[in-house]
């Protein structure tokens, strides 16, 4: 690991320890002027360790990687996740090397792809539901693959796939297009939303880390 990785991990464990920043600032909302303009900002441990590793200047894409890792973190600090799981959590991570580096690779490599700062919030919430339980790691991990190839006009379909009982005929000819390629499952010229669709829009988009399914209807992620 380079001393630029463990600083990277360093910034994203203090980050998820305890929040210092603003919780009443939205940073999802910030111009990129906001970064380089304002020292408040600046001085964030997350922001000033993302960007202050590039060298010869402010580079626009480390910018935007760092007000995601932030809209994260403020998702997260914001959230409904109970403190005794969180500090279970922070325990897990501090001690287990594997499970840090998995989790802080993650976070890192989504929030860099995501071209959707909306996208940083979802993931955020998939996190804290995978704190309190409600999938393992590895579906945590599928959840994500799943939310980086969803389209964000996808997240809508899905709201109104939970008020259908997840059954459609074609969406407006979207569908074709591959928006929800990575949640469905095609019957012919009808689709269904599958396990992880589910999971996606309860705990990711609606971010109700709390949800259980009814018994009988209860989706899978398999």
């Amino acid at each position: 690991m380079t001393d630029n990785d463990n600083k990277i991990e360093k910034a994203v464990e203090e980050g998820l320890k305890a929040p210092a920043f603003d919780l009443a600032q939205d940073y999802a909302e910030l111009g990129m002027d906001a970064f380089i303009d304002n020292d408040a900002i600046k001085e964030i441990p997350i922001v000033k360790t993302v960007v202050g590793l590039i060298k010869g200047g402010i580079a626009v894409r480390e910018i935007f990687l760092a007000k995601k890792l932030l809209t994260f973190l403020k998702e997260f600090h914001s959230g409904k996740l109970k403190d005794e799981k969180k500090e279970a959590f922070l325990q897990k991570f501090h001690q287990d090397k594997k499970y840090r580096e998995s989790v802080v690779e993650q976070i890192m490599i989504l929030n860099d792809r995501f071209i959707s700062v909306e996208k940083s919030k979802v993931l955020s919430n998939l996190f804290q539901a995978h704190i309190n339980d409600k999938f393992n790691w590895e579906d945590f991990c599928g959840l994500s693959e799943c939310l980086d190839k969803l389209h964000t006009s996808g997240f809508k379909v899905l709201e109104d796939g939970s008020k259908s009982g997840w059954h459609f005929t074609t969406y407006e000819g979207k569908d074709g297009n591959g928006i929800l390629f990575s949640v469905c499952i095609i019957h012919g010229n009808h689709y269904s939303i599958n396990g992880y669709g589910q999971f996606l829009y309860y705990y990711g988009i609606k971010g109700d880390i709390d949800f259980s399914f009814p018994e009988q209807e209860h989706a899978t992620t398999s």
